[in-house]
């Protein structure tokens, strides 16, 4: 079996946990090697309810929170970009998609797993990590693109966006788009590694362990919505494209 290799391309700690830390998880378990890339040490988070720290502390708060939850996921390479929680809108676009290419190219990775155009929750921050991740997975295979950071090109296969089909947005009545149902390329069910999920986004991210998604939810309900992960197949390079797949790693290894 290939060495497969996963990146995720996110804005702040806590992201890579609540958003998609089954699926980290689950390939990390299987033996896959999970990269991350986190843009913020979100500065403009909450210190936790009651506060576990001062603001001026918060970011290194958070960055220690984020090593710890990597490490409950298996994530074992993770860069964290010298970014403002809060102000990826107004940094140099072109700087910014280069730091993603850099890592797109070091990485090598077979899947790419990011926001998708929603960015989850219309989080200014998602909506452009979103849009410098899709731009970065086509400018790392280009050979003329960024030729200062001295790296070989690496098109990646697959990108992926996260999302929420809209019949589960309806039926939980949450208050952020979700994407037509027939639209999902894939949905995983990650209650195996639910228990990792749980202790990166409660145990690990402490200070924002009050600020939970599906809140409207009792617990068992809420952990019964967030143990399915969901996925649109955004674009692909080098391969054929699937509208329907039982695991990301689909149409790459023999």
């Amino acid at each position: 079996m290939m060495n497969r290799r996963l990146l995720g391309l996110f804005a702040h700690p806590d992201d890579e946990s609540r958003i998609v830390g089954g699926v980290l998880a689950k390939y990390a378990s299987e033996g896959a090697k999970v990269s991350l890339v986190v843009a913020t040490r979100g500065e403009a988070g909450s210190c936790g309810e009651p506060p576990l720290c001062t603001l001026e502390d918060l970011p290194r708060v958070r960055e220690r929170e984020l090593r710890e939850a990597c490490a409950v996921l298996g994530v074992t390479d993770l860069t964290i970009l010298e970014y403002r929680d809060g102000t990826l809108a107004t940094v140099d676009r072109s700087k910014f998609i280069g730091h993603l290419v850099a890592a797109i190219r070091r990485v090598r990775p077979h899947i790419i797993l990011t926001f998708g155009p929603e960015g989850r929750t219309l989080h200014p921050d998602h909506i452009v990590i979103h849009e410098a991740a899709t731009a970065a997975f086509s400018l790392a295979a280009d050979p003329g693109a960024y030729p200062e950071l001295r790296q070989f090109p690496h098109a990646t296969p697959k990108l992926y966006y996260t999302t929420f089909p809209q019949s589960l947005v309806d039926a939980i009545q949450w208050s952020f788009p979700g994407q037509p149902d027939n639209e999902i390329t894939i949905a995983l069910d990650i209650r195996p590694w639910i228990g990792q999920k749980k202790r990166a986004t409660n145990e690990a991210h402490r200070t924002q362990a009050h600020d939970q998604p599906f809140a409207n939810l009792p617990e068992d309900e809420r952990w019964r919505a967030l143990s399915t992960e969901y996925f649109f197949l955004a674009a692909t390079q080098g391969i054929a494209r699937s509208n329907q797949e039982d695991d990301l790693f689909d149409g790459i290894e023999a």
